[in-house]
């Protein structure tokens, strides 16, 4: 029984590569699609936070230049919690 264990692996090893290689580019595909739905979604709200702050703005409320929006967004609401 004369057995070839380098012929048999380079077998196995081409057989797998060849069922692994269509579910790796499907699993790939499947991931840019997810990152591409989170990025239209981090857009949105980004949107409605910079709306947000336009319409906390148009009440006299003025934004700091270092302010991110969250916390622009903070300070407003910790502002009228202490005013009520």
């Amino acid at each position: 029984m004369d057995i070839n264990y380098y012929t048999q692996f380079i077998y196995a090893y081409s057989t797998t590569a060849q069922i692994m290689f269509p579910i790796l580019v499907f699993i790939l595909i499947l991931f840019i699609i997810d990152i591409n739905k989170s990025s239209k979604i981090s857009a949105k709200i980004e949107k409605r936070l910079k709306d947000l702050v336009e319409i906390i703005e148009d009440t006299g409320f003025k934004k700091k230049h270092d302010e991110n929006y969250f916390q622009y967004i903070e300070r407003y609401l910790s502002s009228k919690i202490t005013k009520d």
